[in-house]
């Protein structure tokens, strides 16, 4: 883990930081199955999901990004953010890819969700990134 003085020395980590990006590989997601990671965006203007599925068309990923309410506690479970960019889910090869930036300037906390759609168990590698005022 590199540190703020560039280094990856344990006594250069600041205790308490929040991580500003994350990522999973070999999720098995069997159908309609979803991943979900809450992610504390207190300051950050953009959020980043890059995701990618084993799958047999575009629209078998699915990713959606859930804003808390002011309390942290209590996810916005019937609003939805829109991407500001976005590519469509673009299958090749036998994998569905799609990338995603989220304004989220304004929320303290935010939910991604990502979808398998597909008709049986997929394989999901993704990750997440917050961009800093």
């Amino acid at each position: 883990m590199a540190t703020k003085a560039g280094g990856t020395a344990a006594s250069e980590w600041t205790i308490g930081d929040l991580l500003d990006k994350g990522s999973a590989s070999g999720v098995s997601l069997a159908t309609n199955a979803t991943t979900q990671q809450d992610i504390v965006v207190a300051g950050d203007n953009e959020l980043t999901v890059n995701a990618s599925m084993t799958g047999s068309a575009a629209g078998d990923l699915a990713i959606t990004v859930v804003p808390f309410a002011a309390d942290g506690v209590t996810p916005l479970s019937n609003l939805t953010l829109p991407p500001m960019y976005a590519s469509t889910p673009v299958f090749a090869s036998g994998t569905v890819q799609q990338t995603a930036t989220y304004d989220v300037s304004g929320y303290q906390k935010v939910r991604v969700i990502v979808q398998n759609k597909n008709a049986g168990t997929q394989t999901l590698t993704w990750s997440w990134q917050l961009a800093p005022n």
